[in-house]
């Protein structure tokens, strides 16, 4: 047994030996929306005049232990609800329920399940993460967190980069709302990851389905918002330490947060974090990954003013992350390619590693968002919401041009060329410095309380620097206004909605001829309308029916007109179209909503008609050969297609202690234009898992077990020759959890283990950009610790 083996052997032993079982005073209950029953997890019950508290979990089921016996007030809380307290009478054991109302102020912003949707129309389909679901993923990746939500997929680039992928649509068809603005970077790449510290969400909403109205272009896949948790008001500094422990990769990961109110005696608050993970080489259960680490450092400050009825809020965040490209991936001819493929794996194996040589990526991503709103009349509110970006990304090559010294004899030329290799190895092979400006003004009215409308504007600049010696994207300079409206109109138990969008798009970029050097400038602009209409019927106490209709477009990216060269992340060629005409989509999707005798089920079926659908095909006869090496050829073609649906989840609690969730989603993509399913589609795939929650257990409150599968197909919707190989076979990984709370005095210490891949199963996933050359990644443990801070 390895020595990092026995070490996670004996921390699982230590948390489940910690203190002694005994038997408590227990509140236990669950909170539900007043009006729809649905469950509010994340909600917190204080026990008044005691630092004593509860979350309500993913049910909405919460416990408090070892409460006085006695008479007892609670109070219970949930954003954008009316707070409630209750007297009960602790004995030994209390079962309560408690129905929350939700808040109606004057110009109240929509509200799913207790949270606000700026990201969505009011009738569209939105998936919220609490708080308590987040925390189970923390430490991995952002589009790791996301895996749980229906309907998401994730493209990996090796184990370190993962991006997600909504209804078959990821990147520049999805937007990522971090602090209030859109996040900008590459996200063009596949390989290109959202620069989000998994550590940083409370919340996390996904809009799956078109939400151009109120984002504009880029957004005819869905949005996915990421919510920071409301600044306290409290005068005390308070906060937590995450500490986390990764068995595949070796990774540690740790994040430490402090805020408070009240500073300097003003009504000013502010919540300061610092987070970081170090990870080595990940394991397959064959082999490892060789130079497939990272590093990764972050932190965030946010401040909050609030002048009466207005309120400022200020968000700067910084993250930078140096991550590995399996270096198998890289070969240096065409017969080291097909050789590759067919081995499936590395040549020779290699002992286990926290360096990150060639290939590798180092990115930066700074962010500074300011937010204004108030009320300017009973009846109108102004939000006005400034952003400023920067992105940093520099691609190391693993390879380089033969550089030819220079000198008077050998011995000198020898030394040149080598002096002048390492300088060049050194030096990115490409790198962008991407500056985004973002402004919205949005104006919100409410008549008579049941017609809410808003209108805005928008604006958006951007630059691009490109140096190096890759030509994968330019030099430009991108402009954009759009102006939109939306109306919303509630009758009783029935909802409807409707907006409207123009946007303009100008393009200057700087084409760089290869071999020359000579630059030439192209000048595009794009232009389109947006909407959306949209309903959603109470049509019972326990059934929701929705339905939307939308449409929406998107300009092509600088990547998609004008790649022509190696890009290294994902080891490919690309080539580009300057041809290319701008995307639109016609998208439907209804949805129903259940809840009834401890089942909820939510099911979601949807459709998107794309006039011009861009996307990049491989061309399997035709490798590229370039001084680098030798990399497989993907081109960017444009014809119609047609992208739809169904989307499942349910959970049914068949006791107070048990409960089983189940999740499908199923994806069909097709080519129109071609008459055959569109590439990189992903399979279908499911989960169920059977979740208890248990009494006291060796001194663990509110412990839970969970233990759970999931199936993915083979894909066996593609053109037979049109990649490289054909897509690899269906797999079923298991996974199991098991946590709880350990009270020490006034502090409750959250611990957990999760085992992913509890087999160590062998499989590729078809979503995986390394699947050619390697497998992915085996059994991983992890261990997770929070502890709260309060002075």
């Amino acid at each position: 047994m390895h020595d990092h083996q026995r070490l996670v052997c004996a921390l699982i032993a230590l948390l489940l030996a910690v203190t002694i079982a005994a038997a408590d005073t227990h509140i236990h209950g669950i909170v539900r929306d007043s009006a729809t029953r649905q469950p509010l997890a994340g909600a917190t019950v204080i026990v008044e005049g005691t630092s004593l508290g509860a979350v309500a979990a993913r049910d909405g089921v919460f416990h408090l232990h070892d409460v006085p016996a006695g008479r007892l007030r609670l109070v219970v809380s949930y954003v954008y609800y009316v707070p409630r307290t209750i007297d009960v009478v602790a004995n030994d054991d209390v079962r309560i329920e408690v129905l929350l109302s939700q808040q109606l102020a004057p110009m109240r912003e929509v509200v799913v399940q207790g949270v606000r949707r700026q990201s969505a129309t009011p009738t569209q389909d939105v998936v919220m993460l609490t708080q308590a679901e987040v925390d189970e993923h923390r430490g991995q990746t952002f589009a790791d967190v996301l895996r749980q939500v229906p309907g998401i997929t994730v493209m990996q680039t090796g184990p370190s980069i993962a991006k997600p992928m909504l209804h078959g649509m990821t990147g520049t068809r999805l937007v990522t709302l971090n602090a209030g603005i859109a996040q900008e970077g590459q996200q063009w790449g596949a390989e290109h990851a959202p620069e989000i510290d998994p550590f940083t969400p409370d919340r996390i909403g996904v809009v799956r389905g078109p939400a151009a109205v109120l984002h504009g272009p880029n957004s005819m896949g869905g949005v996915i918002s990421v919510e920071p948790r409301p600044l306290t008001t409290s005068t005390s500094w308070m906060g937590d330490v995450m500490l986390q422990g990764f068995m595949n990769n070796r990774q540690g990961a740790g994040s430490i947060v402090a805020e408070r109110g009240g500073l300097f005696g003003t009504p000013l608050s502010i919540r300061m974090q610092a987070s970081g993970r170090r990870a080595g080489d990940a394991r397959t259960p064959d082999y490892v990954l060789r130079n497939s680490g990272f590093a990764e450092a972050a932190g965030a400050v946010d401040l909050g003013l609030r002048l009466g009825q207005w309120s400022l809020t200020s968000h700067a965040r910084g993250f930078a992350t140096t991550l590995g490209i399996y270096e198998g991936s890289h070969l240096g001819n065409p017969a080291d390619l097909q050789r590759a493929i067919e081995r499936g794996g590395p040549a020779t194996t290699s002992a286990f590693s926290y360096d990150i040589g060639r290939p590798r990526q180092e990115i930066s991503h700074r962010l500074l968002s300011v937010q204004a709103t108030g009320p300017v009349s009973d009846a109108d509110r102004l939000r006005f919401v400034y952003g400023w970006q920067q992105n940093l990304r520099q691609e190391f090559d693993k390879h380089n041009a033969r550089i030819v010294g220079r000198g008077d004899d050998l011995v000198e030329r020898a030394r040149d060329s080598i002096e002048r290799l390492s300088r060049a190895l050194a030096t990115p092979a490409m790198e962008l410095l991407l500056t985004t400006y973002t402004a919205d003004l949005r104006w919100e009215r409410t008549i008579l309380d049941a017609w809410q409308s808003q209108t805005g504007i928008s604006g958006t600049r951007q630059v691009n620097d490109r140096s190096g010696s890759v030509f994968l994207v330019p030099d430009y300079l991108a402009h954009g206004v759009g102006a939109y409206t939306l109306q919303t109109l509630m009758m009783g138990d029935l909802m409807l909605s409707g907006g409207l969008r123009y946007d303009v798009r100008w393009l200057t970029a700087d084409i760089t001829r290869r071999g020359s050097r000579d630059t030439v400038q192209q000048n595009r602009t794009f232009a389109n309308l947006a909407g959306s209409i949209g309903a959603a019927w109470n049509a019972t106490q326990d059934v929701r029916l929705s339905v939307n209709v939308g449409t929406g477009w998107r300009p092509p990216q600088v990547n998609e007109l004008y790649a022509n060269d190696v890009h290294h992340g994902v080891a490919l060629y690309e080539v580009g179209d300057s041809t290319l005409r701008p995307e639109r989509n016609l998208a439907i999707d209804a949805g129903v909503d259940v809840s009834v005798r401890g089942l909820d089920l939510q099911v979601t079926a949807y459709m998107h008609d794309l006039d011009g659908y861009i996307y990049a095909v491989p061309e399997p006869g035709n490798p590229t050969v370039t001084v680098r090496g030798a990399f497989p050829t993907y081109r960017f073609i444009q014809h119609d297609a047609v992208i739809g649906g169904i989307d499942m989840k349910a959970t049914w609690a068949v006791s107070e202690t048990w409960s089983v969730l189940g999740t499908l989603a199923v994806v069909r993509g097709q080519d129109v234009e071609r008459d055959v399913p569109l590439f990189m589609m992903p399979a279908d795939r499911g989960r169920i898992a059977v979740h208890a929650h248990l009494p006291d257990v060796l001194g663990l409150h509110d412990a839970f077990v969970e233990a759970g599968c999931t199936g993915v197909r083979r894909q066996d919707r593609f053109v037979s020759g049109e990649d490289y190989v054909d897509p690899p076979a269906g797999y079923a990984l298991l996974d199991l959890a098991a946590g709880g709370t350990i009270h020490l005095g006034s502090t409750d210490i959250r611990l957990s283990c999760t085992v992913s891949n509890l087999l160590d199963q062998r499989y590729r996933d078809y979503l995986s950009r390394f699947r050619y050359v390697a497998l992915d990644s085996g059994r991983d443990i992890v261990l997770r610790l929070a502890i709260p801070l309060n002075h």
